[in-house]
């Protein structure tokens, strides 16, 4: 349960500190005072969307922080160990939530940094609340089959799972399946086309790096006759010069006028000695100079083959690719696309095969998951039946209708039948009402007024609450639309499941705020020109003059106040002989 809640700088709520009790928790005062204000930072603890406009004019932030007491969850207490959350011995989980001014937002679990997604996820254990127009939702088709289903519990859901799952293979198959099914003139063409390309790519032997040698091989051939010019020069200087003595020819003269100096001062034979060995290293570069010009080729022909082969690769790559790897790629590619074109029919006999059996499969599946609702149906009837007798509604009947729709073109064939089938099943599913005896059921969008919605989304709250265990339920305003002895028995209901749950409720009827175990007054105030909102806890002679101006209005009179004190020793009465005491 929810023990604990702290609020800053949130909306018009400078700071507050809520400590809610075991049982029935009220709130309740002035309309627009801010009470819905408090179940919107709830939601938030559970995950609920935030938005930059909740945090308070001239604030940073607004933090949100709840105290929850585990008790005895094993498998939420199994979750929060899986994702690392520590809980200590106390059985307590803290979460906090902050918004930021920047848009920016935090949420934390006993301290560890959480997603909101993991927020949800655990505030599905903790509470359910129940919004002031959720009962509105009570008129979607998908409301109430999601409400059925949850009432199913584990053995309906797996059985869902297991649909949705069988669902999307069947569309799969069928997509792909139409895919192969092109027609035959257009398979004709494409398969035209890749063969003109293919043999096109082949034709040309491509190899990798082909390209690079190619352009080499053009610029030596291309410059030829500059390459030759260039290395004779070369060679003439270094060795063959006539008019004047070559570069070796000055060496060898340079090192004998040192051997000479040598004669005189030994310490020069370095010199010599290096002279010597630069000529002999000229005259090996020499030699491979004089080989490499005899090498040099004066081939036109060769040239032409090898621009011819370049503008035969650029013509490919413009068509197939940027390279040749890719052009190889490319190849591949529509070998592999004709590959599958040609293992068309044989695909498609495959698929043909598998899409019998994923139709068999969903089949049994949706059927399967039909049979559980239509049991489940019945179950939740009987609840409802024996709820609503409770909440001053004993003349109503209230029936759970599941309908299948045929469909000729896309129906599947359950029980020689083409029915729709969508992820969800086959069940499209309505909750039947009549209000009164004699009148025939029908459908509760067109029959029931607010007050009856009201009621109704109450009893299916306390009968859901009790079969998913979730320990804390919240109500804001489901009084909507009753009043007299009707308003009597939402409160003797809701004080009734406050014996087994925990209830935060925010009402306007004195009805259902006298039978309260606690009681929260909250009011707008005005401090140096600023708004906040305040919240009270209330003792015995306040919650008196708070019954007191529910039940007069704008003046509270001697009356009124007697009438609230009656109605609270009325509600202490009927608390104990509700309780059995």
């Amino acid at each position: 349960m929810l023990r604990e809640l702290v609020i800053e700088n949130f909306a018009l709520i400078e700071r507050l500190n809520l400590e809610f009790g075991p049982g029935f928790n009220i709130m309740t005062g002035e309309t627009g005072a801010g009470k819905s204000i408090i179940i919107d930072t709830v939601s938030l603890l559970l995950g609920g969307r935030s938005s930059t406009e909740q945090v308070r004019v001239g604030a940073d932030a607004a933090q949100i922080e709840g105290v929850f007491e585990l008790e005895s969850r094993p498998e939420l207490l199994d979750l929060l160990t899986d994702w690392g959350i520590p809980i200590g011995d106390d059985q307590l989980l803290v979460v906090n939530r902050e918004i930021n001014k920047s848009g920016r937002s935090r949420c934390r679990m006993n301290g560890q940094i959480v997603t909101v997604l993991t927020l949800n996820k655990v505030g599905q254990f903790l509470m359910d609340i129940h919004g002031q127009h959720e009962h509105q939702s009570l008129f979607s088709a998908v409301s109430q089959r999601e409400l059925l289903d949850r009432f199913g519990g584990e053995p309906l859901k797996k059985q869902a799972d297991q649909v949705g799952e069988l669902y999307r293979r069947w569309q799969g198959v069928k997509r792909e399946l139409a895919a192969l099914e092109m027609d035959e003139a257009e398979e004709k063409r494409r398969l035209e086309l890749i063969d003109f390309q293919l043999q096109e790519i082949e034709a040309a032997q491509l190899q990798p790096g082909e390209e690079e040698e190619l352009s080499r091989e053009r610029e030596l051939l291309a410059g030829a006759e500059r390459l030759y010019a260039s290395i004779s020069e070369a060679y003439q200087l270094f060795y063959g010069a006539e008019e004047s003595s070559s570069v070796l020819d000055q060496l060898d003269a340079g090192a004998e006028a040192l051997a000479r100096a040598v004669e005189i001062d030994p310490g020069l034979q370095q010199w010599v000695e290096a002279t010597t060995q630069v000529a002999c290293q000229l005259e090996e570069v020499t030699r491979e100079i004089r080989s490499y010009r005899e090498r040099i080729l004066f081939d036109p022909e060769r040239l032409n083959q090898v621009e011819e082969r370049l503008d035969e690769i650029a013509k490919l790559k413009r068509k197939y690719g940027h390279s040749i790897p890719e052009i190889i790629a490319y190849a591949a590619k529509l070998k592999a696309e004709l590959n599958s074109l040609t293992d068309r029919s044989e695909r498609q006999q495959a698929l043909a095969q598998e899409l019998r059996r994923v139709e068999e499969e969903l089949a049994g599946a949706v059927l399967a998951l039909s049979t559980l609702r239509r049991e489940t149906a019945e179950r939740l009837d009987r609840a409802v039946t024996e709820q609503l007798h409770e909440v001053n509604m004993g003349k109503t009947v209230f029936k759970i209708a599941l309908h299948r729709v045929v469909d000729e073109e896309k129906g599947l064939l359950i029980e020689d039948e083409p029915l729709a089938v969508g992820k969800d099943g086959i069940d499209q599913v309505e909750f039947l009402v009549a209000p009164n005896p004699g009148e025939g059921l029908r459908p509760l969008a067109k029959i029931a007024s607010g007050g009856e919605l009201s009621r109704l989304m109450l009893v299916l709250k306390v009968i859901l609450a009790e079969e998913d265990q979730i320990p804390t339920m919240v109500f804001d305003e489901i009084d909507t639309g009753i009043g007299g002895r009707t308003a009597q028995a939402v409160a003797e209901k809701l004080f009734l499941l406050g014996r087994t749950h925990q209830v935060i409720c925010v009402t306007h009827l004195p009805q259902i705020a006298s039978m309260a175990h606690r009681h929260f007054y909250i009011e707008k105030k005005t401090f140096n020109e600023r708004t906040m909102i305040q919240v009270r806890a209330l003792g015995k002679n306040e919650r008196v003059e708070e019954l007191a101006r529910m039940l007069g209005g704008a003046e509270v009179t001697t009356t009124t106040r007697e009438h609230a004190r009656e109605m609270l020793q009325l509600a202490e009465t009927l608390r104990l002989e509700k309780s059995g005491s």
